[in-house]
């Protein structure tokens, strides 16, 4: 199935992209999708179906652009690109648009709210790429995501992946959703060597890891926690991060059935987290019955 974005020049600079979608099978899929999502967050003016255009959009954009990239380095050293910083400002602008009391957090700089962003009754949490250092690398492993955060708890969430066309979704209402089909953690009792657990593309310098099936790194610490809500992988470690790179797919994890811990076994809070500067710790997204199991297939390697 493939989509193809028209962005003109004019609709670059717009709060909202609208997808332009030129086969009659893909039309059909985006209306159905549409018709899903058309009723409204109770009690507030939130549109699911435009938050759902919001990131298939952005995401589409950023696969246009991704020829045309100027990448730098941030103070901490990661990689950050123009279209990163587009895509945001992008979604920022929406979301002032449409959203005006709410708060925002983003991993390119945007900070609207009071300090402690915890207490706001909503918060957007936004990584316009989740999986920089692929998509500057020319990699498929990367994803355009936006949480949606309610008095600092997981409350929605949207992640759109263009170069595999995944679209992931969790409601309020507990629903979660991959190209709008419902998805579950796996219930496979026993691993098998084909079964997959996602990994840290640092882990060789971290861990060891004592597990029966296979292990892939992502590229992307959302599509990781994405892969095990869709039950496509068993679990995943996932390093230390920021709140951005969990909190699209907090919700979509919670309501597939799985859960996010650090390796002490504590449930990760995310009202803990709502500031640029705090990190979690190293983690393990997995069935809500099943921490102990994958904690015990990991061992930090000490230096």
């Amino acid at each position: 199935m493939s989509r193809s974005y028209s962005v003109s020049s004019r609709s670059k600079s717009s709060v909202f992209m609208r997808p332009s979608f030129r086969d009659s099978s893909t039309s059909h899929s985006y209306n159905t999708m549409e018709r899903f999502y058309c009723e409204k967050v109770p009690m507030t003016s939130i549109v699911m179906s435009d938050l759902v255009r919001l990131v298939t959009s952005c995401g589409g954009y950023a696969k246009q652009q991704r020829h045309q990239l100027a990448v730098t380095r941030k103070s901490d050293g990661s990689l950050v690109t123009n279209i990163d910083q587009a895509v945001e400002a992008q979604i920022v602008a929406y979301l002032r648009t449409n959203h005006p009391t709410h708060a925002i957090l983003g991993e390119e700089g945007t900070f609207v709210g009071d300090q402690n962003l915890a207490n706001h009754e909503f918060l957007w949490v936004i990584d316009p790429i989740d999986g920089t250092s692929a998509f500057a690398g020319g990699l498929t492993g990367w994803c355009v995501g936006i949480g949606l955060v309610h008095y600092g708890k997981p409350y929605a969430g949207f992640v759109y992946a263009p170069m595999s066309e995944e679209l992931y979704v969790a409601t309020p209402d507990g629903l979660a959703l991959r190209n709008e089909q419902p998805i579950h953690v796996s219930t496979t009792p026993t691993i098998q060597l084909d079964d997959w657990m996602a990994v840290p593309s640092d882990m060789h310098r971290k861990y060891d890891i004592n597990y029966h099936g296979r292990v892939r790194t992502t590229g992307a610490t959302i599509m990781s926690m994405c892969y095990v809500a869709a039950g496509m992988a068993s679990a995943a470690l996932i390093g230390s991060c920021k709140a951005w790179d969990i909190a699209p797919a907090l919700a979509l994890v919670h309501n597939a059935g799985a859960e996010l811990w650090g390796l002490d076994g504590q449930i990760v809070d995310l009202s803990t987290l709502l500031h640029p500067d705090a990190k979690t710790p190293t983690m393990i997204c997995a069935p809500q019955d099943q921490f102990q199991f994958y904690r015990n297939t990991i061992e930090k390697i000490e230096y």
